[in-house]
């Protein structure tokens, strides 16, 4: 045994020895044979390379194909959002580039730099098309915010928008009701009578459900077939883009950023925004002077919406409203009408333009019998003034109000109006912001100094200038602790700026402050302080079942979601509604109840009243001095800009 592992041994020494010998041998020979022949051992090397160049080629070139091919795909597949998506970050990008880089020193610097981005801005937004338009309308009603460069050059989104052909239309009608434009409408008007930025409406009778009855004149409002396969995308570009933009500007902007993506997802619901109609038209059921058109809900889907037409005049139609209607009543019955939404029943339509605003004769028939009161509307002629009545369309956005915000947004404009800095400090402090006096000219849309010392007209272009740079240096400030700022600032907001607009359309002729703040106070009742708000608040949330539990529960959803139309905060407001209407029933029931709020509530009026009463005539002095210097200012060219 010893022997054979020795001999093992030696047999595999030997073999070792042998093989590098042979190695040994083998790189010497190369090594001669290269040095003998260089061209040969080069020319290998190189065709070498040229094999492993043309198979990375190959793999790059198959790649670039599949990548391109992908991406034709996607983008057909989606509407072309892929395209729009890199058009908008290029964009985006020029943005910051400017921002950055640009460093104006005088403000005719600052407005050509803003000039040029707004010009980019609606470049892109007219080449996007869809929700783009609409992204860059909601830019007309910032003027509180943005520099007006961006407002004059974003005006133009608000023509119509270009409209699809009558096939397109037709077969998602086909799509959505299974049925052909023959089977549901006796005519339908191929030409649409507006094409919006989602939407485009036509003109139809429908089939009537007797055959003994006559057709109905409706409004057929159909989706743009391209929207379903574009929103997503466009969504989440938005979303990107506002994460950038706030992280290269230090802006805070998720609190709005989040509301506002879900509210034109909802707004793209045409079911909806029928529920949203009929909401809004059973708030105000018992009001002549304002209307809103019948739902045919049994034609309602979600890209599919019919209504009830209406005859009248749109109301940015200024000429045409003033030479039959008195410009003070309409915009008094509007004001009337939104402060009623804001503050008391907590359901806000959130795009009241002009465009969105119908008047039309006013007589006792019209909820009855309104085709009755259109063909009657539409023989009327003449200069003499009539009774308005005021018509609202368009309900795809619509702010619903939690409670708590109702009651204390009332409070705070009463407040701010009758210069209560510690109401104002307290509710506005619960909101997580520290500058009362700024948050107050935000809301306000004027400087509160002006304000305090008497100053309630209107606010002049250097005004406006001025109040502009510092609320830039302070917004920052105000929303530092955005997860506190309630969810319904922004559309809110939003309403309020759309309404300004409005009625600087006609001149500012009415005071917009004091028709708010009779909204608030009538609304507030017998709620006349903030301590009365909050234990107004506890009684409700005793009612509601609302603990402190799940208040801490709401704030960790407000971090989270960031979203007004969060299934959990509308179920959480079902149930203040129900607590809501059962404190009232128990308040209603006992007379020394009714006695004293009616007591209170009168007394809050009056006092309102009394200082509204200065506010008024401040208001009327400085209206007849603005009409008194206009025709000097005039001849300069330049009229006076009613910025309120």
């Amino acid at each position: 045994m010893k022997r054979s592992l020795i001999r093992g041994g030696l047999l595999r020494g030997r073999l070792a020895t042998y093989l590098t010998n042979h190695h040994h041998h083998h790189v010497a020979m190369k090594y001669a044979f290269r040095t003998q022949f260089p061209s040969i051992g080069s020319a290998n090397a190189q065709v070498a390379a040229k094999s492993r160049s043309r198979k990375w080629g190959r793999r790059i070139l198959f790649c670039t194909c599949a990548g391109v091919s992908l991406y034709i795909f996607v983008d057909c597949m989606t509407a072309h959002s892929l395209t729009r998506s890199l058009r908008t970050v290029q964009t985006m990008i020029y943005i910051i580039y400017l921002y950055k880089v640009m460093s104006p020193e005088t403000m005719e610097e600052y407005s050509e730099l803003h000039q040029t981005v707004a010009a980019s801005l609606l470049n892109l937004f007219l080449k996007n098309e869809g929700l783009y338009i609409k992204l860059g309308q909601m830019f007309t009603s910032m003027n509180h915010f943005l520099p007006g460069e961006y407002i004059d050059t974003m005006k133009a989104l608000l023509d119509s928008a270009p409209s699809v052909p009558l096939d397109d239309i037709q077969q998602v009608i086909l799509e959505e009701t299974g049925k052909t434009c023959e089977e549901l409408f006796v005519h339908f008007d191929p030409e649409p009578v507006a094409s919006a930025s989602i939407a485009q409406v036509h003109r139809a009778l429908l089939q009537p459900a007797d055959s003994q009855q006559d057709p109905v004149e409706v409004c057929v409002k159909i989706q743009k077939p391209y929207i379903r396969r574009q929103v997503f995308w466009d969504l989440q570009t938005y979303r990107f883009v506002m994460f950038v933009l706030g992280a290269a500007f230090n802006m805070p902007v998720t609190w709005a950023k989040e509301t506002i993506i879900e509210g034109i997802n909802r707004e793209v619901n045409f079911s909806m925004e029928a529920a949203n109609a009929v909401r809004i038209k059973n708030d105000f059921a018992d009001r002549e002077d304002f209307y809103v058109p019948y739902v045919y809900e049994h034609l309602v889907t979600p890209r599919l919406l019919v209504m009830e037409w209406v005859n009248g005049v749109k109301l940015i139609d200024v000429d045409r409203v003033r030479s039959r209607y008195s410009d003070v009543e309409i915009l008094r019955i509007l004001f009337d009408v939104f402060g009623s939404m804001i503050f008391k029943k907590g359901f806000v339509h959130c795009d009241p333009h002009g465009a969105n605003i119908l008047v039309r004769d006013f007589a006792r028939g019209d909820v009855k019998d309104p085709a009755a009161h259109n063909q009657e509307h539409g023989r009327c002629s003449g200069k003499t003034h009539h009774k308005p009545q005021l018509v609202l369309l368009d309900f795809g956005l619509c702010c619903p109000e939690s409670e708590r915000f109702r009651v204390e947004y009332a409070i705070l404009l009463k407040a701010m109006m009758l210069q209560d800095m510690k109401t104002v400090k307290e509710i506005v402090g619960s909101w997580g912001v520290d500058d009362a006096v700024a948050f107050s000219s935000l809301q306000l849309r004027k400087s509160y100094d002006l304000v305090r010392r008497g100053n309630y007209g209107e606010t002049t272009r250097e005004e406006a200038i001025n109040e502009r740079m510092k609320q830039r240096d302070s917004i920052r400030n105000l929303l530092s602790n955005e997860e506190r700022l309630p969810y319904e600032l922004s559309l809110i907001g939003r309403s309020i700026d759309i309404l300004h607009g409005v009625n600087r359309l006609y001149g500012a002729p009415v005071n917009r402050v004091g028709m708010f703040a009779r909204s608030a106070v009538a609304a507030l009742g017998p709620l006349s302080t903030y301590e009365d708000v909050q234990q107004y608040l506890r009684e409700i949330n005793d009612l509601s079942g609302v603990t402190n539990e799940i208040q801490l529960l709401s704030t960790s959803l407000r971090r989270k979601s960031m979203s007004l139309f969060d299934t959990t905060l509308e179920q959480q407001r079902r149930q203040e509604e129900a607590a809501v209407a059962c404190h009232r029933h128990t308040r209603g029931t006992s007379l020394s109840h009714r006695v004293w709020e009616g007591i209170t509530s009168m007394y809050c009026r009056i006092h309102l009243e009394v200082f509204l009463l200065i506010l008024d005539v401040c208001h009327r002095l400085n209206q007849w001095f603005g009409r008194g210097v206009q025709p000097s200012v005039g001849s300069r060219g330049e009229a006076p800009l009613m910025r309120r």
